[in-house]
């Protein structure tokens, strides 16, 4: 398949060039002249990966951003690496259905569900092997940590980590790798291939209504921890968070479609019980402005009664209420919105862009002509033989 002229793909997985792992490395050179002889070197080099931490600079993006707080009852936490190949980077079982598996996954822990979190030197961590605690640590692994690395250490009873890891059957589809266009994005970015992977967490953040819960999202290797590779004498769970972010969720109300349908049909049509919203003005007053959802039903005679200005600007769609002296900016917001989602998309706004040229050009052209007598069509003929240089006008 061609994708030179996408903007956006996806890929099920990318695998590197060359595994974690140690391996070696012999070259061997056969000469004839003066004499025939064979020289030949062996050498062993190590691959390694950051398995155990992760940089800031080797994320690219985290959802719902860290210390954020809001009601995530219905959404996945993701991660988003600049290392397209980082989640299959270390081969650790069989392939599933001719995919690899990937060797990490995101789990999202809620301070109610008895993690305890700390932070220890990577030269430290065989001591945190102790009795009844599963920490299936491999001593002696490649690994790009130096000694005095601050490693992150979560530990979890043993039913939480039943509660929350997946399924191996399911880590492929947790992961993916994909391109994008950064072209149109700000030099520090845009200096990038495009290439990511991305890891989603298999569960939605723990929320409860009328509280907030603060919540970690954690990445951990998965090899050992599933349901079957636990020890029954274990009673707690101790992970490597390779890396770690809080959020804060809140759950203020129902989210499903029935519900939220069922709020926008209770919502009274009259423009008095629409929520008054503080509007700063362009020339710096203060003022309370009438708001609504573009999703509510508003008499349509409303908008006719629009401001002085010009209609191609949000302040020209602002309406004015009379009858309680106030703005209604519903409209123009809708309107401001819709432009930005349309100046975002580049192919659009390119189109956009050139349209207004061209208009503009032809206003200028009339304007022209009707000062100097000359019709349009006629204009453009001279101006076009003015720019080739021959003839006389």
């Amino acid at each position: 398949m061609n994708f030179q002229d996408q903007d956006f793909k996806l890929a099920d997985y990318i695998k590197p060039a060359i595994g974690e792992g140690r391996y070696t490395i012999t070259g061997k050179q056969e000469v004839f002249q003066p004499a025939a002889d064979t020289f030949q070197v062996t050498k062993e080099i190590c691959v390694a990966a950051n398995t155990r931490t992760l940089a800031q600079q080797d994320v690219f993006s985290v959802y719902p951003l860290p210390e954020q707080q809001g009601d995530f009852a219905g959404v996945l936490p993701f991660l988003v690496l600049n290392d397209q190949t980082y989640p299959w980077i270390r081969h650790w079982r069989d392939d599933i259905d001719g995919r690899p598996v990937p060797w990490l996954a995101l789990i999202v822990v809620s301070e109610e569900e008895g993690a305890e979190e700390i932070d220890v030197k990577h030269g430290k961590l065989p001591e945190q092997k102790e009795k009844g605690v599963f920490f299936p640590l491999k001593e002696g692994e490649v690994t790009a940590c130096r000694e005095d690395d601050n490693i992150h250490i979560l530990t979890v009873p043993r039913q939480t980590c039943l509660d929350i890891m997946p399924e191996a059957a399911d880590l492929q589809w947790l992961t993916h790798a994909k391109f994008v266009d950064l072209s149109a994005s700000e030099d520090s970015v845009a200096e990038q291939d495009g290439w990511f992977s991305t890891i989603i967490a298999n569960r939605f953040v723990p929320s409860f209504e009328g509280r907030c819960v603060k919540s970690t999202v954690h990445l951990v290797a998965v090899d050992g921890y599933l349901n079957s590779d636990i020890p029954a004498d274990c009673d707690r769970v101790r992970f490597i968070s390779i890396y770690h972010w809080n959020i804060y969720s809140e759950k203020t109300q129902e989210q499903s479609f029935v519900s939220l349908m069922d709020g926008i049909g209770s919502h009274s049509h009259s423009v008095k019980e629409q929520s008054l919203k503080p509007h700063y003005l362009r020339t710096g007053e203060k003022t309370y402005s009438r708001y609504h959802s573009p999703l509510v039903p508003y008499h349509p005679e409303r908008y006719e009664n629009l401001g002085g200005e010009e209609r191609y600007t949000a302040d020209g769609r602002m309406i004015y209420d009379a009858e309680n002296g106030i703005l209604d900016i519903s409209y123009s917001a809708a309107f401001n919105l819709g432009r930005l989602i349309s100046l975002s998309r580049r192919a659009e706004a390119e189109k956009i862009v050139a349209w207004r040229k061209e208009q503009a050009m032809r206003v200028h052209l009339d304007m022209l002509g009707q000062e100097i007598g000359v019709s349009l069509p006629d204009l453009c003929e001279i101006c076009e033989k003015l720019s080739e240089g021959g003839g006389t006008l």
